[in-house]
């Protein structure tokens, strides 16, 4: 019986108890480390959109089925460029004036193409796993039937010695099949080791050949112990737990060494890989109080969105200064990393749903405001109309009575909008001062209606004075424009003074109205400083923003050259006529500041 144990040329021993328990799956095959297979290849985040449906049609054409981590990372990576090119485009077309409603972004041809690649790509990984899973199902019944023979021979006590070569044929046929179900893996090997040292101790082997095997058995798991110590000094701690759960498999593989050796050298290993499992636990707990604090940014950001989007405005200045802060809470999202992968998906849906709820809401006020000044506008020129057709009227008395009845209605009918407002009142006031010179021309008591008119031309410019200059626009503004409807309505004055007190009344709504340009000419340009405080160093967006600023100023001047030319058109010697070359007047000083201003700028970025 010893002699024909001395023939073999291998002997396989099993691995205590101890070690074969310690080994398992279960102990080693953590869930983080392929959950962060996407993490450890930042390099698609680097890649343009045409690189990645590259990369992602070369994996579909060569059918690389493992690679889902790649593809799922590709397709984020294509879509979050896209996102960001939509909201750029979004951005730019508010800030040209575009109406954010009336927003389509530009076609990405790409994104189809890469919907069908990822779609592709699911159905190569589908067959493949329902392949892989059909073929570990193969090896397991494969593998339970050659240990079904090892047991049978471990269990032939008479025939041990006969049966050693067939033995160990079949543990290397056993050890070959390597792809199998997970969950199968640990119970399986228990059999095997139970029956691998069943067989061996009831084998009369030779002493001197079982030493040897356990010599070389004994090497090999020392360097085992010695490549795991190293895995300490691996920076990445996802790579170094990959690569503990390869020396694991290693030594599960490997033979048993001497009785002497087994606990002493499974517990060094055993410590060796406690290190790299405590290092891999620490980094993940990091990680996990990383995204907490990232989720609590969040939904802080969804809930100052919420507030903008409880409390909105009714003004246009109102809904400028919501927009501009709904931007900024955008511009912190995006520079806010990522909150868990459990309620990630979900804050951003509701924190996407909050912006596009406002913008929603911003683009229904601006066309209903726009509704309402179209239908004011109408009511005012259906007004004018009336106003015109009252010059030919016979009895002077009615057609005075009549246009006192249209001015209360004008008073009554809102805005117009900033466009038409003074082109509409300067047409209703002209209307109305025919028939008011029409009934002077014909009153004989003109004179005390005159100087009545005076004092309250003097009354209304005094209360022009007495106004506080430092109010906010908004609150001044509407001041200003009562006591202006007021003097408008007030008719003639004497003739001799009529020419002093219209100055007197130019000079302090000049003053006052100089006063906002002021104001609103430092505004601006403390919002260009800022802007361009942000963009210095792109040189791209600087470049972009002078380009910008010359084709302003040559639409100034262009302006300019318009009301200039327009100057003599006008007839100086009716109020009507000079009250709108003042108008003109003013508005060529403001394009001549404009363009001030604006050549200021460009002087700034040169």
């Amino acid at each position: 019986m010893t002699d024909e144990v001395k023939n073999v040329s291998e002997v396989e021993l099993p691995e205590p108890t101890p070690g074969v328990e310690t080994v398992s799956v279960e102990t080693v095959n953590e869930e983080t480390p392929e959950a962060e297979a996407e993490e450890r290849k930042p390099r698609f985040s680097e890649m343009s959109k045409s690189e990645l449906l590259d990369a992602l049609r070369a994996i579909v054409e060569e059918s690389r089925a493992t690679e889902h981590h790649e593809a799922q990372a590709i397709k984020g990576a294509y879509f979050a460029l896209r996102n960001k090119e939509t909201l750029a485009e979004l951005e730019k077309h508010i800030a040209e004036g575009g109406n954010p409603a009336e927003f389509v972004s530009v076609p990405d041809e790409g994104e189809a193409e890469m919907r069908d690649l990822f779609a592709r790509f699911r159905d190569i990984r589908a067959a493949w796993l329902e392949a892989d899973q059909k073929l570990r199902q193969a090896n397991l019944e494969e593998k339970q039937a050659l240990l079904d023979q090892i047991k049978e021979i471990a269990g032939d006590i008479d025939n041990v010695n006969v049966n050693f070569q067939k033995f160990q044929d079949l543990q290397k046929q056993f050890k070959e099949k390597t792809d199998l179900p997970e969950t199968a893996v640990t119970a399986l090997w228990k059999e095997f080791q139970t029956s691998v040292e069943l067989f061996y101790d009831q084998l009369k082997m030779n002493k001197e050949l079982r030493d040897l095997d356990f010599k070389k058995n004994l090497e090999t798991k020392r360097q085992l112990v010695e490549q795991a110590k190293a895995l300490a000094e691996n920076p990445d701690v996802v790579d170094a737990i990959n690569k503990l759960m390869t020396l694991h498999n290693e030594w599960r593989e490997t033979g048993p060494v001497a009785k002497e050796f087994r606990e002493p050298l499974w517990e060094e290993f055993r410590e060796a890989s406690s290190v790299i499992r405590k290092r891999h636990q620490e980094y993940f707990e990091g990680r996990k109080a990383t995204e907490a604090a990232n989720e609590e940014a969040k939904n802080k950001l969804c809930e100052e969105a919420e507030a903008i989007g409880a409390a909105l405005p009714d003004t246009f200045n109102g809904w400028d200064e919501a927009t501009k802060k709904i931007i900024e809470l955008q511009a912190r999202w995006k520079e806010t990393g990522f909150a868990s992968r459990k309620n990630n998906a979900a804050l951003y849906t509701r924190f996407r749903n909050v912006c596009d709820e406002f913008f929603k809401a911003k683009a229904e006020y601006f066309h209903r405001v726009k509704d309402e000044y179209n239908e004011n506008l109408k009511k005012k020129l259906e007004l004018c109309e009336k106003a015109e057709a009252l010059a030919a009227e016979e009895k002077i008395g009615a057609a005075v009575e009549t246009v006192q009845k249209l001015r209360d209605e004008w008073k009554k009918i809102g805005s117009a909008g900033r466009k038409h407002s003074d082109e509409v009142w300067n047409r209703f006031t002209t209307a109305c001062n025919a028939v008011f010179d029409r009934r002077k021309a014909e009153n004989g008591d003109r004179r005390k209606e005159e100087n009545a008119n005076l004092e309250a031309k003097r009354e209304v410019i005094g209360q022009l004075k007495a106004l506080d200059l430092e109010l906010d626009r908004r609150q001044l503004l509407p001041l200003v424009r009562e006591l202006q409807d007021k003097w408008n309505a007030i008719g003639h004055v004497p003739f001799k003074v009529k020419d002093q007190l219209r100055a007197e009344y130019r000079e302090i709504c000049d003053k006052i109205y100089n006063s906002f340009d002021a104001k609103e000419s430092r505004n601006s340009m403390r919002r260009f400083e800022q802007k361009m405080e942000d963009i210095k160093d792109d040189s791209s967006k600087v470049k972009k923003e002078k380009d910008y600023l010359i084709r302003q100023l040559e639409a100034k001047k262009n302006d300019l050259k318009t009301y200039q030319n327009n100057m003599g058109f006008f007839n100086i010697k009716s109020s009507a006529g000079n009250s709108m070359l003042k108008d003109l007047e003013r508005k060529i000083k403001l394009i001549e500041q404009d363009i001030e201003q604006i050549q200021q700028k460009i002087a700034m970025l040169s």
